[in-house]
């Protein structure tokens, strides 16, 4: 297997709109053999929206109260299912 690059935010506690900018950076920094994972303190709805429009796949954990785990990679790229085991155990 080859080796995949993470990028990593931990948002929780970064106010609007930053999470959001900052993510969307991330993701078009996205390669074949790069992921994202954003731990956020709330469903962001508008970021799944964009990573859709891009062309990123993504899988979503819910960990607890006010803590989502969401891992995104380009759609030719690793399987986030996969990875998500990695950060949720699911």
């Amino acid at each position: 297997m080859n080796e995949i690059g993470v990028f990593e935010l931990d948002a929780r506690g970064l106010a609007h709109p930053e999470p959001l900018e900052r993510s969307v950076e991330i993701l078009r920094m996205l390669d074949s053999s790069s992921c994202f994972h954003l731990v956020i303190h709330r469903y962001p709805q508008p970021l799944l929206m964009i990573a859709e429009r891009l062309e990123i796949g993504f899988e979503v954990c819910e960990a607890g109260d006010n803590e989502w785990h969401i891992l995104f990679c380009k759609k030719n790229g690793p399987d986030p299912k996969e990875l998500m085991r990695r950060y949720c155990g699911v």
